[in-house]
């Protein structure tokens, strides 16, 4: 298998788009250096060991389920729920390090190596280690030095993998992502097995995602279709056993409550990985010495000094509230706003969702602005500046509702039967994709999509990256 996806294609954001990513070379990570990158990763290979496996492992399902992150986990909900009622077996595997929160680790076993998954990876670390090191080394500077462990996570992830799908012999697997390393490993092994792949997104995507390649892709709309057609170069020049996706447009998947009444009074300010603490800080105290009441939110995967800085900087204001991503769900955050401000992420679309106004603002300039293109489709208000911010939603106050049309292109179930229904959507239609029965949504042949590659001209751009 790694004779076609290599090991810089399986690690897809380091192998492939590093360049492109400013997070992972403007700074460096706490073990850096080759001899610490090789002890991080085997001192964390034998943290993860356990010797005795989770009992679901050892029974064949119809569906396998994997998430890694958070994210992914909230996108999977409801189709797990709606599988589950359907009566169909059905087994989740998620990051152990995810699953100390009860309600979020209900559903899943943990990713736990075994002794035999263990020898494997260190065999191929072996066997391959100083190819792939040698390679790193001549492709970018860093990638050695910073990222080693995260390339011989591969090896981790094959292993693992390779094992839970033979002992389970599933029907299909399925996963929200396409470009984090134990994702892409499993489907991997999932296409080497022979097994049905599926993949349901759970943000919104960019022109720098690998090459869609599952047999059954269920994007939110038409905006992450065309996106994908765009991504066809990201994928290696070897010859490989992959399938072209059967496309279901069926509307993002995470749950969200739709609010009839705004929150007229207070705005809604949401940070990522990407966002200056400091000039964040600046932003919301402005809009607060302008009268405004503040909802701060950040990323759940928000580096710890920056979340620091945000408690220590609001923790006692009384015109700046508190909304911390792991304890108050998306929704319940959206209720309390009438208007969402933030720069490049998937948020805006939440908001929209939400019926909440959202305003696109960068805490300071970006390589890419409107990396998503919601303000090129109209999802998002532009503005500049603080002062334009501030005017936009001094005109907005007795109408401040998201454009449908913009909101349906990123999310085609939106104002329709299956909105806040998705995760039933997708279920349904997984259940008569196993019968061979007619599905309730029409379904895209990927395939005659395609643009030729040579119609493509590789852009700079930056991806979100997933936590």
């Amino acid at each position: 298998m790694l004779s076609g996806e290599p090991e810089t294609w399986l690690a897809y954001l380091h192998g492939q788009q590093i360049d492109n990513l400013p997070l992972l070379t403007s700074k460096k990570p706490r073990y850096s250096g080759f001899f610490l990158q090789v002890s991080k990763f085997i001192v964390f290979l034998l943290w993860d060991l356990c010797l005795k496996q989770p009992p679901e492992l050892n029974r064949s399902a119809k569906f396998l389920v994997f998430a890694g992150t958070a994210n992914q986990m909230d996108s999977l909900d409801q189709t797990i729920e709606s599988l589950k009622e359907r009566g169909e077996e059905l087994v989740c595997i998620g990051d152990p390090r995810l699953l100390s929160d009860k309600d979020k680790g209900k559903n899943y076993a943990p990713c736990q190596l075994s002794v035999t998954d263990i020898a494997r990876t260190l065999f191929l670390l072996a066997t391959r280690g100083l190819g792939l090191y040698r390679g790193l080394k001549a492709s970018h500077p860093v990638s050695v030095g910073w990222y080693f462990a995260n390339f011989c996570q591969v090896y981790r992830y094959l292993s693992y993998f390779y094992r839970v799908l033979s002992q389970v012999q599933p029907e299909f697997v399925i996963t929200a992502n396409d470009h984090n390393v134990p994702n892409r490993c499993m489907l991997g092994v999932a296409h080497h097995l022979g097994i049905n792949t599926v993949y349901m997104q759970h943000a919104s995507v960019s022109p720098l995602f690998p090459a869609l390649r599952v047999n059954y892709a269920f994007l939110d709309g038409q905006c992450a279709l065309d996106t994908y057609r765009e991504c066809e170069l990201n994928q290696p020049d070897t010859a490989r056993e992959v399938p072209i996706p059967k496309v279901i447009l069926s509307g993002q998947k995470k749950h969200l409550r739709r609010t009839n009444r705004p929150h007229k009074k207070v705005v809604g300010v949401a940070f990522n990985a990407l966002d200056n603490a400091e000039a964040g800080i600046a932003f919301v105290n402005a809009l607060a010495d302008n009268g405004l009441m503040v909802r701060l939110r950040w990323h759940p995967g928000q580096a710890p000094r920056d979340t620091e800085q945000y408690r220590r900087a609001f923790v006692n204001s009384e015109q700046v509230m508190l909304s911390y991503p792991r304890k108050e769900p998306i929704s319940d955050f959206m209720e309390q706003i009438g208007w969402l401000i933030a720069g490049n992420s998937s948020i805006h679309l939440e908001a929209g969702l939400a019926g909440v106004m959202p305003i696109y603002y960068e805490i300071e300039p970006t390589g890419r602005p409107d990396y998503y293109g919601y303000v090129k489709r109209g999802l998002s208000e532009p503005a500049a500046s603080v002062a334009e911010v501030l005017q936009l939603i001094e005109n907005t106050r007795d109408n401040h509702r998201p454009n449908a049309d913009a909101v349906r292109c990123y999310s085609s179930t939106y104002l329709t039967e299956w909105e806040n229904r998705e995760g039933e959507l997708v279920a349904e239609c997984l259940g008569r994709l196993y019968t061979g029965a007619e599905l309730p949504v029409d379904v895209i042949d990927f395939e005659h999509m395609v643009l030729k590659c040579s119609e493509f001209v590789p852009q700079t751009h930056q991806l979100a990256v997933d936590s």
